[in-house]
């Protein structure tokens, strides 16, 4: 799924258009993450508050407690109805708006999307990852450990979702041009599924010697997984998120990487690019975050 910079600047423009009105004191800015319950989205959160507060705009974080994406989108309805200056939508699922965007555009209420592209015009900024480059630093990771030997397992997020196939394909890019089989599954970010993907492929064929979660949680049931059959000696494990409970795993040697993703930069960039549009000022229509390979080698540093 791509980015369209021709659409995004013209939407951008059309904020242009919006006047001393949205600058008013009272600006209020709507904020919907992917869910209350993740450690990423958590600090995604907590950074674009703060960065609202710092600007002295009012921040209403309409999150759900666990990724909903029918409630996600009425989430999205409600802060139009609402009347509020801006949306930041980290979206649980990128095909889901398209008729609330539709009516965001129609009232004039710019639209930024975080870690997650939208397909949608009225979108007029991206602020993530730069997933398929983060995840092909992954990939060279785990074939480098590998040394020409064994499958990769790639335990995927959801189907057609953005951020989910770019992290896969930087992973199985990488593998496959080493001379790696590739198992992709799908897991919709599922912890539980993780875990029993995990299970039932080791059981199944011993020749997977890496598994890649497109997701930390579900790097770290990996790891239990493999610890409950007795294979995690020798298994590469890498995650993609950097978050503190992986960070322990690596420590103690039972992850063997991950990719850290700057979510507090990109929380707080995502509010900045939001009220610039309001302002009638330019913001970048992609602003891509480079993630950071973390090992046993530099854990310490991001602790």
């Amino acid at each position: 799924m791509t980015f369209n910079l021709k659409t995004a600047v013209a939407t951008a423009a059309l904020a242009v258009g919006l006047g001393t009105a949205a600058i008013a004191e009272d600006m209020r800015i709507a904020y919907t993450g992917y869910s209350t319950d993740n450690t990423f989205w958590i600090g995604v959160a907590t950074a674009a508050a703060a960065e609202a507060e710092e600007q002295g705009v009012e921040f209403i974080d309409m999150t759900a407690s666990s990724p909903d994406a029918a409630a996600q989108k009425d989430a999205v309805d409600r802060a139009i109805d609402m009347g509020v200056d801006g949306i930041i939508i980290g979206s649980v699922d990128n095909r889901a708006f398209d008729a609330s965007l539709d009516n965001a555009a129609a009232k004039g209420i710019p639209v930024v999307a975080v870690d997650t592209a939208i397909d949608h015009s009225h979108v007029s900024s991206l602020v993530q990852t730069d997933n398929l480059a983060a995840a092909g630093i992954a990939g060279e990771y785990i074939v480098g450990q590998l040394g020409g030997e064994g499958s990769v397992l790639i335990l995927g997020g959801s189907a057609g979702h953005q951020t989910g196939n770019a992290r896969r394909d930087g992973v199985l890019t990488a593998a496959e041009a080493a001379g790696h089989e590739v198992i992709f599954q799908i897991c919709d970010w599922q912890d539980a599924c993780a875990f029993e993907t995990t299970t039932n492929f080791l059981q199944s064929n011993p020749d997977i010697k890496a598994v890649f979660s497109a997701w930390d949680p579900g790097a770290l049931a990996a790891v239990s997984a493999s610890k409950a059959l007795g294979k995690l000696d020798g298994l590469v494990v890498v995650g993609f998120d950097g978050n503190p409970a992986n960070l322990v795993a690596i420590e103690e040697g039972e992850q063997s990487a991950t990719i850290k993703q700057d979510n507090t930069r990109m929380g707080i960039e995502s509010v900045q690019n939001l009220l610039n549009i309001i302002k009638g000022e330019s913001a970048p229509a992609v602003v891509p975050i480079d993630g950071i390979l973390i090992t046993a080698d530099n854990v310490a540093e991001f602790k």
